[in-house]
């Protein structure tokens, strides 16, 4: 739902629940042919990114989505992944897969087996496999359109330090921030994820301290601020 989610909050940058079905059921912003399909996008956008009414991650996510320029795909696949169990779990599949090596829907989909061992039909699993590959290659995780394989995501400033943001909420810090599956996904090395959080902290997103093996990273209070969200500091 990338391009839906651009087409929104191109049109309005924080729209309201009210405003959020107004715009893609009366001007249909997403250009849909019927009224239908305006209805299941609106579904599959409150379901996937809480915009009937979000809570503070996903306000987030909202707020950051103007700084985060060529980051906004990783910026989007993060808050997906904090609503949604499988594109989590999926993970392992694709973070292993070393660059330019076929990965497919087969791949999560035999993951899945492995893990959920007939709670599944083939049919669902096959579903759930494809939308987690599509969701992999909208974020930039893997490249091409039938045959994907694995590229390297785009990531900014502010990206980085939203994947800061989700880890420090799952009870990570320090040094186990850095290693979260959070950060993880942001494909980065950690010297290359302390310089991105370097500059995410000149924006005033969050505070860091790296000296050697100390290493300090205070996301929720900075980033309530930043953002005028009160809320997150709230679970610092």
């Amino acid at each position: 739902m990338l391009a839906e989610l651009r087409h929104v909050l191109g049109a309005e940058a924080e729209p309201t629940p009210e405003r959020l079905k107004s715009l893609v059921l009366d001007e249909n912003v997403l250009q849909k042919r019927t009224g239908s399909a305006r209805r299941l996008s609106l579904r599959h956008l409150r379901e996937l990114y809480g915009l009937a009414g979000p809570p503070p991650i996903l306000r987030a996510m909202i707020a950051l989505w103007p700084r985060a320029g060529e980051g906004q795909p990783m910026l989007t696949f993060l808050a997906a992944a904090a609503r949604e169990a499988f594109l989590r779990e999926s993970a392992k599949v694709v973070l292993s897969a070393p660059a330019n090596a076929r990965v497919g829907a087969a791949d999560f989909a035999a993951s899945f087996e492995e893990r959920y061992a007939g709670h599944y039909t083939p049919k669902m699993l096959a579903k759930i496999s494809r939308n987690c590959a599509s969701s992999w290659t909208q974020s930039g995780h893997l490249k091409g359109r039938v045959r994907k394989v694995r590229g390297k995501p785009e990531v900014s400033p502010a990206a980085a330090a939203y994947a800061a943001l989700l880890g420090s909420l799952a009870g990570f810090g320090g040094p186990a921030l850095l290693a979260s599956k959070w950060i993880a996904v942001l494909d980065r090395s950690k010297t290359e994820v302390l310089a991105l959080l370097r500059k995410a902290e000149g924006d005033g997103l969050l505070r860091l301290r790296a000296v050697g093996d100390v290493i300090e990273i205070e996301v929720e209070r900075h980033m309530a601020a930043a953002l005028e969200i009160a809320e997150l500091a709230d679970h610092g």
